[in-house]
């Protein structure tokens, strides 16, 4: 996806679309991209472009053992979630309605951009996820999965 850094606290409206921070619409229109996938995972929902779903979501379960059990789980936890969406003219998505209650989603969430995607979480999900980040990686003195 695109490298942009930001969180919004935004208002889902009665039709389900939410309002993209203007850092990720500027980036996105930047590189000519007017859609995202759209997927559950791990409490909330995540966003790729088209192109860098297929490429780090798709492609490596594409080429993975289908008949092995965590594939198989992978696939239907998160490709049967997975949906597209489009940018309307105001900057907003539309978030089908299994996704928003997949991730308990109320009428204020938060828009994080991560690396390589975004993540859409209900507002108190994300205060208690947070807090829990804060928690665990307070011990840490470097990166995970890194020595030194």
């Amino acid at each position: 996806m695109l490298r942009v850094r930001c969180q919004a606290e935004v208002k889902v409206d009665a039709k389900g679309r939410a309002p993209l921070p203007a850092k990720i619409r500027h980036a996105l229109n930047e590189a000519g991209k007017a859609d995202l996938v759209l997927a559950f995972h791990r409490g909330a929902i995540w966003g790729w472009t088209r192109e860098h779903f297929e490429e780090v979501v798709e492609a490596p379960l594409a080429t993975a053992d289908q008949f092995d059990v965590a594939v198989m789980d992978m696939a239907h936890a998160l490709l049967s979630t997975a949906q597209d969406v489009e940018l309307d003219n105001q900057g907003r998505i539309r978030i089908p309605a299994r996704l928003r209650t997949l991730a308990g989603l109320g009428k204020e969430v938060v828009v994080n951009s991560i690396l390589n995607r975004i993540e859409i979480w209900d507002s108190k999900a994300w205060d208690e996820r947070f807090s829990a980040s804060l928690h665990s990686s307070s011990g840490r003195s470097g990166m995970p999965g890194r020595n030194g």
